[in-house]
């Protein structure tokens, strides 16, 4: 498919966050089924399943229409003259050097690039996704990937920018693109199935409805659809129940609530695939911490932990003290669920405090008191100073949903922005630290907490031993809530030498917290030691209540090399060991993810599988290091001839090479060892 000279990787996304941006239209949503199909994640033909959008419209006929014009609606949706809102009148371009030919015919669009291959490809553009301030063009290869055509329309400028301007400023070498059916699909449409074959390379992803639809939030509505219709009266018993068979924010509490959200805005690992409204977001995602990312130009976090790209709003508010002390929840302030677009509620204009003096009375009393800016200044705005635009989007700023306090340390030691600057541009930080430090006195509380954070992490990503009391602190602090402190104990768990910091990471597996337990049990490595207590803690968790906790400890395990376990642990390893195995199969597609899997079947002692795994790796990325890893567990299936045509085939130059010299060496002792043993009956 790539000319010859260019690096074609169709499956390399630029950024998780870049593929999360937001989408278009209306009615059409309702009644389109791409691909008809069954929910391959119905237990039984008895279980509650997905009915789609169209069967909610005919009884929720206001809610829908007001759905209909909202974001969630629109967030991938079908090409049409009602939702593109790109100027394809413009002909040709150039983008990064390279030609773009824009054209509409009739009401079909259609881009020509010469960047996938290195001649000139012509894409009918199927689907638009986002048409607030950016709009991308999906269209569907020969394959079955869906990609965004890097011709991108920022509709606040009115101009086109290549999609990789986002993420991937410096230029990468190779072709760079964003492949939507490999992890942006789960977010953008609804009832969503992937199904990626690895045997011929193809997609033939499916979905119900394009956007966010009704089920999404309320979980499937087979049950409450079959009671509505079937009532013979909907008195206000029959109402009771037939609310009861649909899951409804008001009676979840605040930490359910804002998990129905997190499913899509949060910076998350799939672990279980097929998460519903109500359930455990920990049954089904590990969020993706900062301790786990490498350094990068353009970070996930802040310094602090606190959130930096965008569509992560849900591990912002669980920061927040308004979640953890006052049980704020994502509709306590975006309080039409049904279109939640900021520009059309009144109450979160930044002029508009009363959200926030609703709950804190005494301040709201008096403001400028509090603020120290007269009453209707935007320095008496609640939103300004305390969720500043900090979290970068797609060519635009966010506001920062940790709704935090300033920190002008903060912006001195470790470049963070604080809320006072970017009102005050023509002051410095240390002008700005003044000024706290006269109307509030030394950092304390919440600011405290903050800098403390940011000198304890920023010190662990340096793999300074200084950072372990500080680090202590911060996952102690039971105040910072579960994802600080996990952070905190994923960075302990690099120190195993330190005896504090092991035994926090240990103490931590056994934590009220199922994230902090997750993060522990898969993080730390004991010393020699340790080991047996180690594994027996392990063996405790296969046990845990929540399943990301059962894969990480089956992943702890597996790491130490245990393969069996006795008694009832036997069970619950296996059962942990499949969840892996289906995670795996989830991504398939992925080489890095391959390469990751056919490690943990190498040491579960699974060689056969482990071989599948890394050929599939080096199926998808030739160039991944996974020749030696291949070798070893075909030598260990005792398939000699076929490790050693790998080896051979690892250059010298290759940072393998030395492993596999010795590994060939190993391989002509073993079949000597072989030759030279009695034949068995």
């Amino acid at each position: 498919m790539a000319a010859a000279g260019r690096s074609l990787s169709l499956g390399r996304v630029l950024s998780t966050g870049a593929a999360r941006a937001l989408g278009t239209l209306g009615l059409l949503l309702l009644a389109t089924v791409i691909a008809p199909r069954g929910n391959s994640r119905q237990e039984n033909s008895d279980s509650p399943h997905f009915v789609g959008a169209e069967a909610c419209a005919g009884c929720h006929a206001d809610v829908t229409h007001e759905w209909l014009g909202s974001r969630h609606s629109k967030m991938v949706q079908p090409a049409t003259p009602q939702g593109v809102v790109g100027d394809f009148s413009r002909g040709k371009i150039e983008l990064r050097g390279l030609p773009y030919e824009l054209e509409k015919q009739g009401n079909n669009y259609f881009i020509t690039e010469s960047y996938l291959r290195g001649t000139p490809w012509k894409h009918k553009i199927q689907y638009t996704l986002g048409n607030r301030r950016i709009q991308h063009y999906l269209t569907t290869l020969p394959d079955g990937r869906i990609i965004l055509v890097p011709a991108t329309w920022d509709n606040v400028r009115k101009q086109w920018f290549h999609n990789a301007d986002i993420n991937d400023p410096e230029e990468a070498p190779g072709v760079q693109i964003q492949l939507w059916n490999k992890t942006c699909y789960s977010c953008h449409v609804s009832g969503e199935e992937k199904h990626f074959a690895l045997a011929d390379d193809t997609y033939h992803t499916t979905w119900q409805n394009f956007g966010i639809s009704c089920e999404r939030c309320h979980g499937p509505g087979s049950e409450h659809v079959a009671w509505a219709k079937e009532a013979p009266v909907m008195d206000d018993a029959t109402r009771a129940i037939v609310d009861a068979t649909i899951v409804s924010f008001r009676r979840l509490g605040p930490v359910r609530a804002s998990m129905v959200c997190a499913q899509c805005h949060s910076f998350r690992d799939i672990y279980v695939d097929g998460f519903r409204a109500g359930e455990n977001y920990f049954d089904y995602f590990m969020p993706v911490m900062q301790y786990r990312l490498p350094d990068k130009e353009d970070p996930a976090y802040w310094p602090d932990g606190r959130t930096r790209r965008f569509s992560n709003d849900a591990f912002g508010l669980w920061q927040s003290q308004c979640f953890l002390k006052g049980g704020a929840t994502c509709i306590t302030c975006h309080s039409r669920p049904h279109n939640t677009n900021v520009d059309l509620n009144p109450q979160l204009r930044p002029a508009n405090n009363a959200l926030c003096t609703g709950c804190h009375a005494a301040i709201g009393n008096n403001v400028s008191a509090h603020t120290h800016h007269t009453a209707a200044s935007a320095g008496s705005s609640c939103v300004e100073c305390h969720m500043p635009r900090t979290v970068l989007s797609i060519k635009a700023e966010i506001r920062d949903h940790s709704m935090s306090v300033p920190a002008p340390e903060n912006t001195l030691n470790h470049g963070i922005p604080n809320a006072c600057n970017q009102c005050h541009q023509d002051k410095d930080a240390t002008w700005a630290l003044a000024q706290m430090n006269e109307w509030y006195g030394a950092a304390k509380g919440g600011r405290l907490r903050l800098i403390q954070r940011a000198d304890a992490f920023s010190l662990a990503r340096q793999g300074d031993p200084s950072a372990v009391p500080a680090l202590l602190q911060v996952a102690g602090d039971e105040a910072g809530g579960p994802l600080v402190r996990a952070n905190a104990v994923g960075y302990l768990a690099a120190y195993p030498n330190d005896a504090a910091a092991y035994a926090a990471v240990t103490r931590a597996m056994g934590d009220s917290d199922p994230l902090v337990r997750a993060t522990a049990a898969v993080s730390i490595r004991p010393p020699a030691a340790a080991r047996q207590a180690f594994i027996d803690q392990l063996t405790n968790l296969l046990a845990d209540p929540v399943r990301t906790v059962q894969i990480n400890a089956g992943i702890g395990l597996v790491a130490q090399g245990v393969k069996h376990l006795p008694g009832a642990a036997a069970e619950q390893f296996e059962r942990a060991k499949a969840l892996y195995r289906a995670r795996a199969e989830l991504d398939s597609d992925d080489a890095e993810q391959n390469l990751a899997a056919g490690k943990f079947y190498f040491l579960s002692g699974d060689f056969a599988q482990s071989v599948t795994a890394f050929r599939a790796a080096l199926k998808l990325e030739p160039t991944i290091p996974a020749q030696y890893y291949l070798a070893r567990a075909l030598m260990e299936a005792h398939d000699y001839k076929s490790a050693q045509d790998v080896l051979a085939a690892i250059s010298y130059n290759d940072p393998q090479y030395p492993l596999a010299q010795r590994l060939l060496a190993q391989i002509a002792s073993a079949e000597q060892g072989e030759k030279k043993s009695p034949q068995q009956p």
